[in-house]
């Protein structure tokens, strides 16, 4: 989720609850003051009964006779009328003209006539219905009125926050296309916004610092590769022409081999760490839409040597031809180091097989039981003497970088897979 989208959710989602408490305060308020008005207006239409009651003989049986619609006269005992207790209630009453019950509010209560010396239980009620309907009125003005403002709220979030964390969003995009091997430096945007001018400011300052580190580092990678290569060279030209001198010396020759094999390595493990590292910061240009069938059809002539002298079969598998976005040498360096592990791990008269699917693309080779940390840059080193052991780092370093995800398991043959299709 988006900044924008998370703090304009919380800043809506907040007011909407603030405005959903305060509406429901608002209304259990006014509902309250209706009640009031309606108990209000009986208890005024009580004081009035009583009042022409005790002044008016006869008033009550007059009444009774008549059976006014909304009040009712009972006649009770003084012992009841002692302990009664005045009180309001809500109730449902038939009213012959509508042919049905309706809402009404209820005052009960009991008085003692004065011309009469009789106790009476009395009941006056209202009508709710006109309350009712402006409860209900009410409640959907209330509705429409926290879901317009709640909508309002989120619009004009949404605009302000946007125009607001522009700056942020375009030194975001900067970032993305910002590599540290292009000289190009970030456009940095202006803005007025002091956390965003201390966040350009911070950002200019780490960025120049990585440049300087990277070039340093990159300088100091290929000269020391440069540097340790014509040692090298020359040390292997000599002990080669001391092995032709001394050839009938078997014990000599034999130690001379030993360092010359030593030497080698060393040679492979610089190139191959020299490899690593360009990798590593991404020095490989010229991206095109590489045909990984093609390629590995030339590095498999390339092992087709080496492959018939350890009898080892290589086969093909599916009619698909996977194409990745990618640097076409680092494809061969890739596959060239795949087909090369299948075949130096492998035993005698054993397979190599290759499987093209739509997305994907396997090499599995037969040999031995399933390895641990496959990846590990040292665990061939620490094995095979013969081998810098950095094959298979250097393949999952080409995987890392053009998004390829590569995976290894192992039933009974060992099974390298790679995903062509590119994740971010």
């Amino acid at each position: 989720m988006k900044l924008v989208n998370h703090l304009i959710l919380r800043i809506t989602l907040f007011f909407a609850v603030v405005m959903l408490f305060w509406s429901a305060i608002y209304f259990f308020l006014q509902l309250k003051e209706i009640h009031d008005g309606n108990d209000e207006g009986l208890i005024n239409l009580k004081q009035e009964f009583i009042v022409k009651s005790n002044q008016i003989p006869g008033f009550i049986e007059n009444l009774e006779n008549n059976a006014p619609l909304n009040i009712t006269v009972k006649e009770i005992p003084f012992e009841e009328a002692e302990t009664f207790i005045e009180n309001f209630i809500s109730t449902k009453v038939y009213f012959a003209t509508e042919l049905e019950e309706e809402e009404v509010r209820m005052l009960v209560t009991a008085f003692r006539c004065e011309l009469t010396g009789k106790y009476y239980r009395l009941q006056f009620f209202t009508s709710t219905v006109e309350s009712d309907d402006l409860i209900k009125n009410m409640l959907y003005l209330l509705l429409c009125l926290w879901i317009t403002l709640s909508l309002t709220i989120f619009i004009v979030s949404k605009i302000i926050i946007s125009k607001a964390n522009k700056p942020f969003y375009q030194l975001l995009n900067e970032l993305k296309k910002f590599r540290l091997d292009n000289r190009q430096t970030v456009d940095f945007p202006e803005t007025n916004v002091k956390e965003y001018v201390q966040l350009n400011k911070s950002v200019k300052e780490l960025l120049e610092k990585n440049v300087n580190v990277f070039n340093e580092q990159k300088i100091f990678i290929e000269n020391t590769a440069h540097e340790l290569q014509t040692p090298l060279a020359i040390t292997i030209a000599k002990l080669e022409m001391m092995m032709e001198k001394y050839q009938n010396d078997k014990e000599y020759t034999k130690n001379i081999s030993a360092i010359l094999n030593i030497l080698f390595r060393m040679k492979r493990l610089n190139s191959n760490l020299l490899l690593l590292s360009k990798i590593k910061n991404s020095q490989f240009h010229n991206i095109s839409a590489v045909d990984m069938r093609k390629v590995l059809n030339s590095v498999i002539e390339e092992f087709e040597d080496l492959a018939n002298y350890k009898e080892i079969s290589i086969e093909q598998h599916g009619e698909f031809s996977p194409k990745v976005q990618m640097n076409e040498d680092l494809a061969y360096i890739l596959f060239g180091n795949l087909i090369k592990n299948a075949i130096a791990h492998n035993h005698q008269n054993g397979k190599v097989i290759i499987k093209y699917a739509a997305d994907s693309i396997t090499v599995a080779n037969s040999g031995n039981e399933a390895v641990i940390d496959v990846f590990d840059r040292y665990r061939n080193a620490a094995t095979d003497k013969k081998s810098s052991g950095l094959g298979l780092s250097i393949v999952k370093s080409i995987s890392d970088l053009y998004h390829l995800n590569i995976t290894y398991s192992y039933d009974k043959i060992h099974i390298f897979k790679i995903n062509t299709k590119q994740t971010d």
